[in-house]
């Protein structure tokens, strides 16, 4: 590609407002980081219930690493699957109610492994219009037809189902939208899926581990399971703290992947200190259920705040960790981000592609460190009054 185009790309993304930038974090994530060497409170991480710097989730990590060393030195199907692998596969398996778990490097490579592995040219992959960028690009690489509906409508998903009732159809929905924080009803999507004869499969990054009971996620809050959601998968970035990722389903399903994914198969596996880690972390979402309910207070008190100091037309309430603010122009969530910054507050401004045009936002995002008192410093920060 010729130079001067790059840099006339660069320039039209800086004059649109829409070149990003990158902050560097100089601390462990917590109440608050240190940006580029500042402390700011943080309402910018997925580390939702704070267990990326817990020391237990930490002391597994370097106990792992002794033991097994650093690297896992190669695929899964060669030197990488060792027997951390093995028993987190077998717990998350456990935890999530269903027969078989298989683990990934990321979310991303799930996501493209899945569709691989499952579709084929002439296949039909039917998506809500706000799923993870992820999934849209897993549609591209198997050649099957994208099919797409306006986000959370069920009946204009149920219209595409019924249009070619013979063809194989795989339809993926997000559990937790990451950028609205909102859920697809998945009682109906399940009952559509069922009745045309389409495999559904719920891609739960942001809700399991933060949302239900146990902390299963959009399928515990619903009573769902493998019968009505097939395909269940997730990362472990997000509430566990740690990295990589896992797809749930039945054992033909799950071997499937690990015989046919290619990101599964030609890609190293995850550090094993990581997966050391993650076990910890695991097993803290089950023992200590009081983490995802301090979210559920703080939801509250952040609802409570906007609506009393005349936010909640902005606001885009939610019942997840995700709590956007709708500012419409790149030019305002840009300008309001800077402002929060300046106040000591980090949070990102989101603008397209990542969301549609004039629907440019603040992403809130709140986590179990965060106290009643910081909300309320974010709130009048948020109507200028700082």
């Amino acid at each position: 590609m010729n130079p001067e185009k790059l840099e006339r790309q660069l320039a039209k993304l800086k004059a649109d407002n829409l070149f990003r930038e990158r902050l560097t974090r100089t601390s462990k994530v917590g109440r608050y980081v240190s940006i580029e060497g500042k402390q700011m409170l943080n309402f910018n991480s997925n580390d939702y219930l704070g267990l990326a710097s817990h020391p237990a989730v930490i002391l597994a990590a370097n106990d792992a690493a002794s033991k097994f060393g650093f690297g896992s030195t190669g695929s899964p199907l060669m030197s990488g699957y060792t027997s951390l692998h093995q028993e987190l596969e077998f717990a998350m398996a456990a935890f999530l109610g269903y027969p078989r778990v298989v683990l990934f490097s990321s979310g991303y490579l799930a996501n493209l492994g899945v569709a691989q592995a499952l579709l084929k040219r002439k296949d039909w992959f039917i998506q809500d219009r706000l799923n993870h960028a992820s999934l849209i690009d897993a549609a591209q690489i198997t050649g099957a037809e994208l099919k797409r509906y306006p986000h959370l409508n069920n009946q204009k998903a149920e219209d595409i189902l019924k249009e070619e009732v013979n063809r194989f159809k795989l339809w993926a929905t997000e559990g937790i939208f990451s950028m609205d924080g909102d859920s697809h009803d998945l009682f109906s999507a399940a009952l559509s899926a069922h009745t045309y004869n389409a495999l559904l499969w719920v891609d739960d990054c942001h809700g399991v581990g933060v949302i239900g009971d146990k902390g299963r996620g959009v399928l515990d809050t619903m009573t769902l399971s493998e019968a009505e959601v097939p395909i269940l998968s997730g990362t472990f970035g997000k509430a566990f703290g740690t990295s990589g990722a896992y797809v749930a389903g039945s054992n033909d399903l799950i071997e499937t992947l690990i015989q046919k994914a290619r990101t599964y198969k030609y890609n190293t596996a995850l550090p094993v200190p990581v997966v050391a880690a993650t076990l910890k972390a695991l097993e803290i979402i089950q023992s200590e259920p009081w983490r995802r309910e301090k979210i559920l207070e703080l939801i509250h008190i952040y609802k409570q705040g906007c609506k009393k100091y005349g936010l909640a037309e902005q606001a885009k309430f939610t019942d997840s960790p995700i709590q956007p603010i709708l500012l419409k122009t790149e030019a305002a969530a840009l300008e309001k981000s800077a402002y929060l910054k300046q106040c000591g507050i980090i949070t990102t401004a989101i603008r397209p592609p990542t969301v549609p045009k004039n629907q440019c936002r603040l992403r809130i995002t709140l986590n179990t460190e965060l106290e009643r008192e910081d909300i309320d410093v974010l709130i009048q920060c948020l109507i200028g009054n700082y």
